[in-house]
This record gives structure tokens, C-alpha cells and sequence, in this order.
């Protein structure tokens, strides 16, 4: 059950301007598309051995208007590659590579240059190295540390110098989510959530901080009890954050400027998967729709204006067997990139299948992308 609550307010001072008012979610009969979606795709398949466990995860990449797959690292039986992101101009990308034997041990981080094919592993350590996200500036940020526990920001540069740790805010049973870079690139937003230490059931906590990069100076931003953990989406200007509870569709906005929680604002709220657009004024969501007909729901594309609430669908065609995920937005917020599971239910074909699809905001036409694989945050590179 979810359960959300204010434990202490927090006023800080956050250099970014928040903006009024929404701009217009055009009908499927208004603007048209001004191009289609360019660049470059990032996405993952796995191979998935017998008790449903996966034992290897290989990156692809592919054209974002569909076309042409090359694998980027091979999939091999007992190597998971994880968490591919681009680099600032799309020439390399950076990804947590771990052995299945070492889950819980060490994992390292490694760059591949795309120019010319050279990998290099530029974290050492061990201890797991994880979401490797590529700043603006040169510098790579990641989390250092165990599996969901004794976990530290740190930074890397691109080619392996000036390892270092850069935050440690502690508890020692805190976990982190992938760190996020302000748009200027001096500062990182990270979240950890962790256990509190009073009562039988202890409650769960949600810590958001700004680190500045130079320093390391850090300032909370936010502390919530938030009953159970939480997958927090923060928006790119880091003015607010979406949480959302995988165990109850349950999802709730805070603005860390404010203080104020969705709650009492805008009512309930339920859903899977934020993710923000780049003008930090809309986020999309998965939700369930009732189809006629059909035993099973649909998995819709919903956004958010966050700063009025109004909520529109913008999956128009619903077919009882497929379910839609946001992962990102386009440089210019008019196409989405989404995950696609489908689900097969009789027949020889039986079982479920993924793909990595294309959405018009616009127009509302989804195209196909990857026909097998999913893709992650930060998987969409546009020149």
C-alpha cells in the first residue's frame, strides 16, 4: 500500500525558474509532426536461461526511424552489459559490464569509442560500479559500492582518469538510483532510499540531493517517508520528482522547491514508468485501460502537465495484448521513445515479446524501432 508523507520541509534555494503553464498536447487531428525522429538507439537483448533467470545482455544500436541493428557487445552466457548510455555527442558510450558469478561482488565500467570500435574498462575497484551516466562536461558519473548498501556518488573520466567519490550520504543500507546531471553540468541529482531504524517495520525514507560537482558540497533537497520504496523520475531542470510504486500503480509529484506533494493537489494519481520531457513541464506515464472485448488491459501513454495536472491519453488504437512503457523524450518533446510488451496467449507463438517502438506526440502513429530488445533511459542520441 502506498503511503506518503512529509516528514520535514526543506527550504532551499535552487537556481532554475519554474514555468507557469503548460504547452498544448495537440490532438491526433492538429499539428503534424514537424520530421521524423534522427540519431541513433541504444537497446538491449538478454538470453534468458531455464528457471527464468537472465544469464548474458548484450547492446545493440539502430536507427531511431528503424532500420538497420548492429550489436555492439556479444552476447555471451554468463556477462550481463547494462545501463548503455551515449557520451555528450554520440561518438562513445559507457556501460556496466558484470559477470553473473560477481553480482554481488564487482562489476566495472567501460567505455566503447564507436569511431573506431576500442573498448576500455575505466573504473577499477572492487566493488560494483553502476549507472555510468556521461555528463556534459568530461566527466562520467556513477555509483560505487555494494548491491543496494554501502553506496557512494563518484565520477570517472572518460578515459579511466581521476576515479574518485564524490558523495557519501549515508546510511550504510541506503541504495541509489542513476545519478542525474543539471543541464549547465555543475550539478548532479541523485536519490537514495533506505530503512529506518525505529519499530518492527521499519519505515522507508527517500533522500534527494544536489552535489556540486566541483566540490562535492551537498544539500537535500527532499526526505520523504515513503512507505514502500519508490522509483523517483527527476526532471531535467531538478525543480521536482515523480515517484512511482511498482505494487500499487501508485505514482505522486514533489516539487523540491516547495515542498508540496501531489496529494493534496491534484488527487490520486496511478501509474508505471515517468519519464519527463525536456522542458521539465510534461511527464509520460504507462496506465491500464479497459479494452471492449478483451480480458486483457491496455497498456497506455498518458501525460502529465505537472504543473496544472491536467492528464491526457495519447495512445489512441488499444489492443488488449500490448502494454507501452515511456523511456524517452526527443530533444524537441515531439516524439517519444517507448518499450512495447505483447503478449501472446495462445498458439505456437505463445509467450511474450518485447520491442522498442517510436511515438509521435503529435499525430499519436507509433513506428517500430527494434523488434525484439527494450531500451533504457538516455538510450536516444539525436545530432
Amino acid at each position: 500500500m502506498k503511503f506518503t508523507q512529509r516528514v520535514r520541509r526543506l527550504a532551499v534555494t535552487l537556481s532554475f525558474v519554474v514555468t507557469a503553464s503548460c504547452a498544448a498536447i495537440y490532438a491526433p487531428d492538429g499539428k503534424a509532426a514537424e520530421q521524423a525522429p534522427d540519431g541513433s538507439v541504444l537497446y538491449s537483448q538478454s538470453h534468458v536461461a531455464a528457471g527464468d533467470v537472465t544469464d548474458a545482455t548484450a547492446i545493440y544500436v539502430t536507427p531511431a526511424a528503424g532500420g538497420k541493428t548492429m550489436a555492439l557487445t556479444p552476447l555471451t552466457i554468463g556477462t550481463l552489459d547494462l545501463g548503455a548510455r551515449w557520451s555528450t555527442y554520440g561518438h562513445a558510450i559507457v556501460f556496466e559490464r558484470v559477470a553473473t558469478v560477481d553480482w554481488f561482488i564487482e562489476s566495472q565500467i567501460y567505455r566503447l569509442n564507436r569511431d573506431n570500435g576500442t573498448l576500455q574498462q575505466i573504473t577499477i575497484g572492487k566493488s560494483r560500479h553502476q549507472y555510468p551516466v556521461w555528463g556534459p562536461s568530461s566527466w562520467i558519473a556513477f555509483i560505487d559500492g555494494g548491491v543496494d548498501n554501502h553506496q557512494c556518488l563518484a565520477m570517472v573520466r572518460p578515459n579511466g582518469n581521476d576515479q574518485h567519490t564524490l558523495f557519501c550520504p549515508g546510511p550504510a543500507n541506503g541504495a541509489f538510483q542513476p545519478p542525474q546531471w543539471s543541464p549547465d553540468g555543475k550539478q548532479l541529482f541523485v536519490e537514495i532510499h533506505y530503512l529506518g531504524t525505529e519499530g518492527l517495520t521499519p519505515p522507508s525514507y527517500s533522500d534527494v540531493y544536489s552535489v556540486d560537482v566541483a566540490t562535492g558540497k551537498a544539500i537535500r533537497i527532499s526526505h520523504l517517508n515513503t512507505g514502500d520504496p519508490a522509483h523517483l523520475v527527476i526532471s531535467p531542470d531538478g525543480t521536482r520528482g515523480v515517484y512511482a510504486w511498482d505494487t500499487t500503480s501508485a505514482m505522486e509529484i514533489v516539487n523540491f522547491i516547495t515542498g508540496k506533494t501531489s496529494g493534496g493537489e491534484f488527487g490520486d494519481l496511478y501509474g508505471s514508468s515517468p519519464s519527463w520531457s525536456h522542458d521539465s513541464k510534461h511527464f509520460a506515464f504507462s496506465r491500464n485501460v479497459t479494452v471492449t472485448g478483451s480480458p486483457f488491459p491496455f497498456g497506455a501513454v498518458f501525460v502529465m502537465c505537472a504543473v496544472s495536472g491536467d492528464v491526457r491519453q495519447i495512445t489512441n488504437k488499444p489492443d488488449g495484448f500490448d502494454f507501452y512503457y515511456p523511456v524517452g523524450w526527443s530533444r524537441d518533446d515531439s516524439h517519444m521513445l517507448l518499450n512495447r510488451t505483447n503478449h501472446i496467449v495462445q498458439g505456437p507463438n505463445e509467450g511474450v515479446y518485447y520491442s522498442v517502438n517510436m511515438l509521435d506526440v503529435n499525430t499519436q502513429a507509433i513506428s517500430t524501432v527494434a523488434d525484439s530488445g527494450t531500451a533504457d533511459e538516455g538510450a536516444w542520441n539525436e545530432p
